[in-house]
């Protein structure tokens, strides 16, 4: 049987990457990745609904993700789909939704600044913030 797991997303860094390096010195980058849907609905009115995604980079394309990506840099990324499970600080179990970027795996492409709107990241603790937030050991 023949599977694919591959996730592709168009849109704008919602702030500049983590950089992290393991004990045995691999790295990884984090950053989330805002892509915005728009339509008019039924009185004509333009409505906007932006979703967030969190992007973890591995291997080779870290170092390009460390030079060129910044908060707003319009990028575009492709990897593979991964639910991962964590204890948050107070003990509740919690699953976030990530896009991984590793190897053969994916890509990131940055593209010119200026091409759309850049939208900007809810506060942490905001009602509008991620509710997929995981913890700070990610790597």
């Amino acid at each position: 049987m023949l599977n694919v797991n591959r996730v592709t997303l168009l849109g704008h860094v919602g702030r500049d990457p983590e950089l992290h390096t393991s004990a045995g010195g691999d790295r990884a980058a984090r950053f989330s990745l805002a892509t915005t849907e728009r339509w008019k609905d039924r009185d004509g009115e333009l409505q906007e609904r932006t979703e967030w995604h969190r992007i973890i980079v591995f291997g080779g394309t870290v170092d390009v993700v460390e030079r060129l990506v910044r908060k707003g840099t319009a990028v575009l990324v492709e990897g593979r789909l991964t639910v991962r499970e964590y204890t948050d600080k107070e003990d509740m179990p919690r699953q976030a939704t990530e896009i991984i970027v590793g190897g053969l795996q994916g890509m990131v492409n940055v593209l010119a600044p200026g091409t759309a709107r850049e939208p900007e990241e809810p506060a942490a603790g905001t009602a509008a913030a991620r509710p997929d937030a995981a913890s700070a050991d990610w790597a």
